[in-house]
């Protein structure tokens, strides 16, 4: 199992690197991803598969599902995003094909199913739960500031 790590850096470290604000995590949790380096990242991310099996066996050929029996794994991984924070990102305005997509798998080919303008939260949730679509964020904007911290650390170890 990778190591575990806190977040890095303090608080005016954070500030420094980002004008956008992260959502605090939990006090006393401990990241079970590796933020070292991209490799370590990526190791913790797919563990306990090996990244030799995942790239013979997975990459661009069939899906991988990781399932983990230890509920503080399942805790912190439910702890990374969540509906209230789709539900904040949606009040401070994304807008389909700028800042997300809404796409699912039919018949092995993707299919967009964006709509136009501005994205809402009951939608995309319908989307989601009705019509078990995956949410795709482009990218972060300035209008999305509100991504919860591990989110945030996900992006930086590229």
């Amino acid at each position: 199992m990778p190591k575990k790590v806190k977040p890095t850096g303090d608080e005016n470290e954070q500030e420094s690197v980002s004008c956008k604000q992260a959502k605090e995590e939990l006090p006393n949790t401990l990241s079970v991803l590796n933020f070292d380096s991209p490799s370590s990242f990526f190791e913790s991310l797919i563990s306990p598969i090996k990244v030799e099996t995942f790239f013979k066996e997975f990459w661009e050929q069939k899906p991988l599902l990781i399932q983990r029996d230890d509920p503080s794994l399942a805790a912190y991984y439910q702890s990374l995003f969540s509906l209230s924070d789709l539900k904040s990102l949606c009040s401070q305005g994304l807008y389909y094909g700028r800042d997300v997509n809404v796409c699912r798998c039919i018949g092995g080919k993707k299919k967009v199913l964006n709509k136009d303008g501005k994205a809402q939260f009951l939608q995309l949730r319908k989307d989601f739960d009705q019509k078990r679509a995956t949410i795709q964020f482009h990218q972060r904007t300035s209008s999305c500031t509100d991504f919860p911290l591990s989110v945030w650390e996900m992006e930086q170890s590229q």
